[in-house]
């Protein structure tokens, strides 16, 4: 192939990216100017990003627009450049990457719920002994006697979810063999529904799931604190959202204590705090 004809070709792929590039920045300023946000969120947050976004929608003229997702796959779009205004993460390492990066506005980002890790075995015939972190070594003995006697392990990839990172870090810790099949899922909605459908024995999900589905406490024990760290889950206003003044808004909503109420009646931990 000759000079001239490489040299075009390439002028021709740059041609198609840049105009690309330019639809997409159209598009979200467009999305900006009629006052609707791009919220990208991880998974096990949709449902109470949609109780949040009716509540902010009640009071203010902004309209959230809803992407869910395993925060490692919406953390890659990100960077591939998909027009979000908001990343709300189910962790923070990627919140921080994009800030290492600058694909964020500075000092946006804070934690706005700390997230807790269930094992789900539904239609569970034997009552479990106890269903709190009071005392932790029974829980932990009752943990591992399920996850012993099950055929099948259903978790969230670990790479992609941290959901499934913190429930690798129990099966560590309580030093669990691999002898049961595990069973993964690409983020915890697709975890959850393994389990349900009976493709997996039981699995390792997220507590606001079980308040979600209103499932009763005998199907589920929550797993004491002690064994996998802390599922902290940042919020970061992305440089797409830059002039949108209503992703503004909504991240101080996202913040307040009328929003962390009801993040907390979901099943999260209280967490608005600063973490730059």
């Amino acid at each position: 192939m000759s000079q001239r004809k490489i040299t075009a070709l390439l002028f021709n792929q740059y041609f198609i990216v840049a105009l690309s590039l330019f639809g997409v920045q159209s598009l979200a300023q467009a999305d900006s100017a009629r006052g609707f946000v791009r919220v990208a969120v991880a998974t096990n947050f949709v449902t109470t990003l949609k109780n949040l976004s009716k509540d902010f929608e009640s009071f203010d003229e902004g309209k959230i627009l809803i992407s869910g997702g395993s925060t490692g796959k919406l953390y890659a779009q990100i960077r591939q450049g998909a027009p979000y205004d908001i990343f709300m993460a189910a962790d923070q390492k990627r919140p921080q990457l994009l800030e290492r990066h600058e694909f964020t506005i500075p000092n946006s980002r804070f934690t706005y719920a700390s997230g807790a890790l269930v094992l789900w075995r539904p239609n569970n015939t034997k009552r479990s002994a106890t269903n709190t972190e009071e005392n932790q070594v029974k829980q932990s003995l009752q943990i591992r006697q399920w996850l012993e006697g099950a055929s099948s392990i259903a978790l969230a990839n670990p790479r992609l979810a941290p959901y499934g990172f913190a429930a690798q870090e129990v099966l560590q810790n309580l030093k669990i063999t691999k002898s049961q099949k595990q069973v993964t899922g690409e983020n915890i909605g697709q975890t959850f529904s393994l389990v349900a459908t009976g493709n997996a024995t039981l699995g390792f999900v997220a507590a606001a799931q079980m308040l979600e589905q209103n499932q009763q406490t005998d199907n589920y024990l929550i797993i004491p604190r002690k064994l996998y760290s802390p599922i902290l889950q940042d919020a970061v206003l992305l440089k797409f959202g830059a002039t949108n003044k209503a992703a503004a808004r909504f991240m101080q909503y996202l913040a307040s204590s009328r929003a962390q109420e009801i993040i907390h009646k979901a099943g999260f931990a209280r967490a608005a705090f600063k973490t730059n």
